[in-house]
């Protein structure tokens, strides 16, 4: 497909919460679409944290769809998927992701980008489907964004895995959608929810099969979860093989409707 060079609806890059807490900065848009970066840390290690690049994936394929909408109009994420190549740094290297729009109409767009390490490696490709909604959410803290206290990625994960039993193939957890963990519409952010999607994915593969890594993720956005809310996520191992399995992740708001869905693949090594 060919790059959309649209870029009439460009905004400032804000960090909020989930930015700051996975070491997103340096966001661009240009004409010829997007890119950023984030810094590596402890809690990039390890098979189960490889969507910790969502949140960076999902800010360069957002803003990249956001710059090609109508004049005003944001852009809501419908799908986003990764895949994943070889394992992230941890050692605070830095993450370069690009994004551009392949498919843009009035009312949707398609944005497609690449996530590299910082010696040029191909860590991960991201895809994203995004729906335009009038109007233009304002954020919190001014021109500084935002500026609420924020909690480190160890410390979620340590709330979520703490009680996110896992046996026979299934695990689950709920948590709180705090300041910290939206985006500028006060929804849980999509990349967030690409993180902890893998997380409990992972947590229920592990309980059934060993030394299988992630290969995909997709999840589709069905409606939000809003600021306030309790989210509940379970995952559930469908199917499974010697060197293969399929994992399908569902998120519930507080009165129990489905909003989210997610199917990730594992595979062997190598």
């Amino acid at each position: 497909m060919d790059t959309v060079t649209t870029c009439h609806n460009r905004h400032d890059f804000r960090p909020g919460g989930p930015e700051i807490m996975f070491g997103v900065d340096e966001l661009t848009t240009g004409e010829t679409g997007c890119r950023g970066y984030m810094t590596s840390g402890p809690w990039s290690a390890g098979p189960a944290n490889a969507a910790a690049v969502g949140v960076l994936a999902d800010n360069v394929l957002g803003y990249a769809l956001i710059a090609s909408a109508p004049l005003g109009w944001w852009s809501v994420s419908t799908e986003i998927s990764l895949d994943f190549f070889v394992p992230l740094p941890s050692d605070g290297t830095r993450i370069a992701a690009e994004g551009h729009v392949v498919h843009a109409s009035p009312g949707t767009g398609l944005a497609e980008g690449s996530l590299f390490s910082s010696d040029g490696e191909l860590v991960a490709r991201c895809r994203q489907w995004g729906r335009f909604v009038e109007g233009s959410p304002a954020r919190d803290g001014g021109t500084g964004g935002f500026s609420g206290p924020c909690r480190s990625v160890a410390e979620v994960a340590e709330a979520v895995l703490r009680d996110a039993p896992a046996s026979d193939g299934r695990a689950w957890f709920s948590l709180p959608v705090e300041d910290d963990l939206v985006n500028p519409l006060r929804t849980l952010h999509g990349g967030v929810t690409l993180w902890l999607a893998e997380l409990l994915a992972s947590r229920a593969v592990g309980s059934v099969a060993n030394d299988l890594v992630p290969a995909s993720l997709a999840v589709s956005y069905l409606r939000p979860l809003l600021h306030g809310d309790v989210a509940t996520f379970r995952a559930e191992v469908t199917s499974r093989g010697r060197r293969l399995a399929v994992t399908q992740v569902t998120g519930l708001n507080g009165d129990g409707k489905p909003c989210i869905v997610a199917s990730a693949h594992h595979h062997g090594p190598g």
